[in-house]
């Protein structure tokens, strides 16, 4: 096609008109070639006069299609008369001034007048622009509808991008460009019903009103865009390429009632812009029964400022439902004070969705948030809105309380990960909804009420073993109002609220249960849950963390507990001020808990402080919170009171006999054992956390509070008796006092076969007569401890073996420990800061740092005080004491060569040294009767009348040697004490080889006697 216009003979408007030269000229009837000449020239007036006149449109050339242009009223207006469906000019520019008119005449409301400007400036519409079909406008130098501009069509498009002529009459409507100027309107645009208004370029704003009533109003930033259509009206519009600094504005009236409002933008800039921004009104109320939707989307990279008022309601004379609201973008801003509203007089409200990446509820304008909303904004909205939330990436955080009086729903949905309520939630409308909803966890951090009648309440997520959703401690979920709801992912659940409606869940043990609100049972008998005909329960019972108080819980049977048999899952109840008593008249096992008797399920977040009682029951194991665990136990506490009897065989703070799980459990207990039979003591125990852990693993679990156990069984602060199992990353900090010949642990009592690691104990650890004591494990049998520490005070004047951290360690493996507490021996004991007896064990990266003290004829150690396993970098920096005739040193008190063990490598003594008379006294070992290498002792040794003293080892015996290593202890002999002394060695019957003598010990002799051999010592 040329760039020259086509004259035609227009018949029915008489006169002449422009049109593409492919159009075929007509003469007029009844002229010649004589009348076309003379009317050359008028033409060619007409022409130069539209080209003068900057106020419209100038240098029309039709393109595509066929039409006319005409100019007229003094050069005010201009029609472009379209003849064909599509019509395609090219202009030098297209502006209308101010008082002046252009008007399109288009057979239908679907034709399309596509006008490009080549030229080089802006178009400016200061006046009118009028159509009845579509008008397609591209200026790649900006688009401007100044404040007196009036557009009515029965479509509009401006755009900045071009879109080319062939892809127009192909009906293909891609806009695409590097332009980046603006489209801005300031005055009023108004599409036909049904009909489109589309500003579109990198940069587009909007301070006037535009207004597509059931059709779409559009405003959209980028470089590339594709738009579609039904009929006359705009069904859907992509932004294909993002703009730099793209974005799109809104500080006055976007108007589609019975249709759609979109903003949306894409910049291609790395750094998060703001793309989308609303300052102003946008109304989609519904129209003829048809609702509204509100879009604004900044895609995946930016964001969304919202302010200003959102309106998608059906109310006054706007029937129907309310419309729908979609705010998203990666990060999306609501300020304040924006109004929100799908409010519906005679139908159903619609939703206002925000989605983003991330996002947070703020509780106040102090406290800003980067993505979100402020939770005042939340709850206002809710009288006239539903509301639904989402992080699609990150977590969702309600930081701030929400309160609302409507009848609507809040949803906070976090899509891949957690939502979190940190701040109370309050409805109190009659039929008000939330819902919660997280691909991992629901995290109930503050109180949720829906007081309402027929309100109802969802939480869901993927986890289904009770991890899914947690109620933080001291907080709860209330379903108070008649005919309250409950459901999770998909499920409905049947509320409880009252202490009948509990009793009746024995009527279907399969069923799902939430507790709506506190249950106070007044000092009722309750019987167990699934006591009467000893099945189990096997549904699901989430308290939501209310509280069930002052129940008196009894149940002859097998098992007993507010349940008596769980093999389904508990959690998120506080069990407070109920009393649980075992029965006389039962014969077998019981297995009692305050919760669940017997547990094969899943409990989890449950809290107790019932007292349990075994009272008359024969043959029974106690927990504070579950008799007896196969299942799994996690996020549970105890912290009330619990009491064995004559025939108890297991007793635990929080759980009496687990072969199961417990994960993350606390109790801060009092568990009394009092005449718990003797002979029990090679399989029970009692514990602050667990009596017996057999074969189960506890891990981040602790125990706090105290234990009295009158009675000769294995006692520890967390475990009475580890047979087997895992204890990872646990603590104790109670206090344990137990009598007879126990095995007393301040995490453990007895370990057999255990793997024991990551944990501590701090506690002060009491015995009497005990066979093993320590600070974390009375005895060690075969077990493996590793990165493993104890701080509290160990003390028995009549125990066996005393360690700060093991009593006794039969052949078990010790790897990186240490204990800071002092022990405190009797007569006749072995007393170590870290090990009393160490049989066969090997001990490697400990260390030892408390005070460590020994009576009469006792062996003590500042590491170990019997040592016949090996002992391998390891160091011990208290002062010891040992009393009359004991073995004494700053390391071992006696190394022993026994099964061929009893070496020492690496070792370091720094504390201070002293025995009583006739005691053997060393600053690293008291008496050697094996092998010692590489070994350092810098404290001071001292000894009574008839000791034998020395700097590196008291008494090395025959097959005893001492190799490389070094004496630098300050030895205080005292004349006439009859004292046997030296710098390096009191008393050598056996080998010592390449030692050193250093500082303090160069003042004294090498060696008091030598018996043995003494070869390539020095001195510096």
């Amino acid at each position: 096609m040329n760039k020259n216009y086509a004259l035609i003979w227009n018949s029915l408007r008489q006169c002449w008109s422009v049109g593409s030269e492919l159009s075929r000229a007509r003469g007029k009837p009844g002229s010649g070639s004589r009348l076309l000449a003379r009317s050359l020239p008028a033409l060619a007036l007409l022409l130069t006069a539209h080209v003068q006149a900057a106020n419209l449109p100038e240098g029309g050339s039709i393109k595509a299609g066929s039409g006319d242009i005409q100019v007229f009223d003094n050069g005010k207006q201009m029609s472009i008369n379209q003849s064909s469906d599509k019509l395609a000019i090219d202009w030098n520019s297209f502006n209308i001034g101010n008082g002046h008119k252009v008007t399109f005449n288009q057979p239908n409301s679907a034709s399309i007048a596509l006008n490009r400007v080549v030229g080089v400036d802006g178009s400016n519409i200061m006046g009118q622009l009028n159509a009845n079909g579509r008008v397609f406008l591209v200026n790649p130098n900006g688009v401007l509808f100044g404040k007196t501009a009036q557009v009515n069509v029965g479509g509009l498009v401006a755009s900045t991008q071009d879109l080319s002529v062939e892809r127009f009459m192909a009906g293909n409507y891609r806009f695409e460009g590097n332009s980046a100027a603006e489209v801005s309107n300031q005055g009023t645009l108004i599409a036909q019903n049904g009909g489109a208004v589309a500003l579109l370029g990198a940069r587009v704003s909007n301070t006037g009103v535009i207004q597509a009533n059931l059709g779409k109003v559009a405003l959209a930033g980028g470089k590339a865009f594709t738009l579609n259509f039904d009929g006359s009206g705009l069904v859907n519009l992509q932004v294909d390429e993002a703009a730099i600094n793209a974005e799109v504005r809104n500080g006055n009236l976007l108007r589609a009632d019975g249709g759609e409002v979109l903003m949306t933008a894409r910049a291609s800039n790395n750094l998060l812009r703001d793309v989308v921004n609303n300052t102003g009104v946008i109304e989609a109320r519904t129209l003829q029964n048809r609702a509204g939707k509100i879009v604004l989307d900044a895609g995946d990279n930016q964001r969304v400022n919202v302010a200003g008022t959102l309106n998608a309601s059906a109310q006054g004379s706007f029937l129907g439902d309310g419309g729908q609201i979609e705010v998203k973008g990666k990060a999306v801003t609501v300020a304040l004070a924006t109004n929100v509203t799908t409010a519906a007089s005679n139908g159903r409200t619609g939703t206002w969705k925000v989605s983003a990446e991330q996002l947070d509820l703020s509780p106040s304008a102090s406290t800003p948030v980067s993505s979100g909303l402020y939770s005042d904004t939340v709850s206002r909205n809710l009288a006239n809105t539903n509301i639904e939330l989402v992080s699609t990436q990150g977590d969702l955080n309600a930081n701030g309380k929400i309160n609302w009086s409507s009848g609507n729903k809040l949803t906070l949905r976090a899509d891949r990960q957690n939502v979190n309520l940190n701040a109370d939630l309050n409805a109190s409308g009659a039929g008000a909804a939330a819902e919660l909803t997280a691909q991992k966890q629901v995290m109930l951090n503050a109180n949720l009420s829906l007081s309402g009648a027929g309100a109802s309440l969802a939480l869901n997520h993927e986890d289904t073993t009770g991890q899914g959703r947690v109620v933080a401690a001291g907080k709860r979920v209330t379903l108070s109002g008649k005919g309250a709801g409950f459901e999770s992912n998909g499920k409905r659940y049947t509320v409880i609220q009252d202490v009948a409606q509990l009793q009746a869940v024995n009527t279907n043990l399969n069923g799902l249960y939430v507790l709506g609100n506190a249950i106070d049972g007044y000092g009722r008998v309750f019987n167990s849950i699934g006591g009467n005909g000893g099945a189990a329960f096997s549904g699901v019972f989430d308290g939501l963390g209310n509280n069930i108080t002052r129940l008196n819980i009894q149940n002859a049977g097998p098992a007993l507990g507010l349940f008596a048999n769980n093999a389904g899952v508990i959690g998120n109840v506080n069990l407070i001020n109920s009393s649980v008593t075992g029965y006389a008249n039962y014969t077998g096992r019981v297995e009692i808990g305050s919760l669940v008797g017997r547990n094969t399920g899943t409990v989890h977040n449950a809290t107790s402080n019932a007292t349990v009682n075994a009272y008359g029951s024969p043959m029974n194991i106690v927990g504070g919170l579950i008799g007896a665990n196969t299942g799994d136990v996690f996020n549970s506490a105890y912290t009330g009171n619990v009491y064995g009897n004559g025939y108890t065989q297991v007793l635990g703070g929080l759980v009496g006999e687990n072969r199961g799980l417990i994960n993350a459990s606390q109790t801060n207990a009092r568990v009394y054992a009092y005449y718990m039979p003797r002979n029990e003591i090679g399989s029970g125990g009692v514990g602050g956390l667990v009596g017996l852990n057999n074969g189960g693993t506890i891990t981040g679990s602790s125990a706090a509070g105290a234990i009295d156990a009158r009675a000769g069984v294995n006692v520890g602060g967390l475990v009475g008796y580890a047979k087997g199992g895992l204890i990872s990353g646990s603590q104790a900090s109670n206090s344990v006092y137990a009598t007879y010949d126990s095995r007393i642990g301040g995490l453990v009592g007895h370990n057999e076969g255990g793997q024991i690691e990551e944990s501590s104990a701090s506690g002060k650890i009491t015995g009497v007569g005990s066979s093993a004591i320590g600070g974390l494990v009375g005895l060690n049998q075969r077990g493996e401890l590793k990165k493993v520490s104890a701080t509290g005070a160990v003390y028995d004047t009549s125990g066996a073996s005393l360690g700060g951290l093991i009593g006794t360690n039969n052949g078990g493996n010790i790897h990186t420990a240490a204990a800071h507490g002092a022990v405190t021996g009797g007569h006749n004991s072995r007393v170590g800061g870290l090990i009393g007896s160490n049989n066969s064990g090997n001990v490697s990266y400990a260390r030892a740092s408390g005070k460590v003290s020994g009576w009469t004829n006792s062996q003590v150690g500042g590491l170990v005080g019997y040592n016949g396993g090996n002992l391998e970098s390891v160091d011990a920096s208290g002062d010891v004491y040992g009393g009359n005739t004991s073995r004494v040193g700053g390391l071992v008190g006696v190394n022993s060569n026994s099964e061929n063990a009893g070496r020492i490598t690496t070792a370091q003594a720094t504390g201070n040294v002293r025995g009583e008379y006739r005691s053997i006294v060393g600053g690293l070992v008291g008496l050697n009767q094996s092998e010692i290498q590489s070994s350092v002792a810098s404290g001071t040794v001292s000894g009574g009348v008839e000791s034998i003293l020395g700097g590196l080892v008291g008494m090395n015996e025959d097959g005893g040697t001492v190799d490389y290593s070094t004496a630098s202890s300050k030895v205080n002999f005292v004349n006439g004490w009859r004292q046997t002394y030296g710098g390096l060695v009191g008393w050598n019957y056996g080998l010592m080889r390449a030692n050193e003598v250093m500082g303090n010990a160069l003042l004294v002799p090498l060696y008091g006697v030598n018996q043995g051999t003494i070869s390539s010592y020095y001195y510096f």
